[in-house]
């Protein structure tokens, strides 16, 4: 099989549509497909896949479309039109496909393969507010456990308080954005950007919890004190409980909405095409 990916936008812009081509040629080269991404569809290729469908220029081969953003009349007489002689529009949500069969496209002619991510690891910010002590009241100690356990990448630590022993928890890979005095614009700066907030003492609460409800963040924090009446998100309180916790926060959101995913489901419909060509 050869695909030709044929990017309409590549000698105009390359914003979004080019990435899509960009990322199917690299999962086709993964899978050991001949392809290229062209500006113009090309007959010496058995599959050409139009991104996108507006575009559409027919050519004796298996022709498929990319299809997205569905959202008024002209479009849909341009799909329609598209559709009487490309063997399939490829949809990007069931949702889009089946207000088009609605309308009278015909289903056999309609499939859906869901968008992909690039996958980037954006850290997820932590709040912890709270000054730690020599006689360990704060059980910071649980931190630097943690950190054996999770993907460091994955969390940004904003600390504020005294006596933070920084240098070890950067030393175990963690991300640690560090303010060891009280700052009312940072504080209010980082209730503002963080989506977390963790507090791992034992003794009755910490007003830190307090600002973080009120603020909307997601509190992991000890259910003792007042904590109780103020209700948590993810109570815990023993330290396979924290590491529980955040290794669940840590998993992937969209785990099969990868471009591996992506092309191969393509890869699938252009087999089905070609046999029945």
């Amino acid at each position: 099989m050869k695909v030709n990916l044929v990017n309409y936008e590549m000698t105009l812009t390359s914003q979004i549509l080019s990435k899509f081509a960009w990322r199917m040629s690299e999962e086709l080269e993964k899978l050991g497909i001949v392809h290229a991404i062209t500006d113009a569809p090309d007959p010496s290729f058995d599959v050409n896949h139009h991104i996108i469908y507006s575009a559409y220029r027919h050519v004796p081969s298996v022709n498929t479309l990319m299809v997205t953003h569905i959202d008024n009349d002209n479009k849909i007489a341009i799909l329609s039109r598209a559709l009487k002689t490309a063997d399939m529009g490829i949809f990007m949500s069931r949702d889009s496909m089946d207000k088009m069969i609605g309308k009278g496209m015909l289903a056999q002619k309609c499939a859906v393969v869901l968008p992909a991510h690039d996958d980037r690891i954006v850290p997820i910010p932590v709040a912890i507010l709270t000054n730690v002590y020599a006689d360990g009241r704060k059980r910071e100690y649980m931190l630097s456990e943690l950190a054996r356990v999770i993907d460091p990448r994955r969390f940004l630590f904003r600390i504020m308080g005294q006596d933070w022993d920084i240098a070890s928890l950067q030393k175990l890979g963690l991300n640690i954005e560090y303010y060891p005095d009280f700052d009312r614009a940072a504080h209010e700066r980082i209730l503002r950007d963080s989506k977390y907030y963790l507090y791992m003492g034992l003794d009755e609460g910490s007003m830190g919890t307090v600002d973080a409800k009120l603020a909307g963040l997601k509190t992991i924090a000890t259910p003792q004190g007042f904590h109780i009446e103020l209700g948590l998100d993810h109570p815990f309180m023993t330290q396979e409980e924290l590491n529980a916790i955040f290794l669940e926060i840590q998993k992937p959101k969209l785990p099969e909405w990868t471009w591996e995913s992506y092309t191969k489901k393509h890869v699938a419909l252009w087999q089905k095409l070609l046999a029945k060509k």
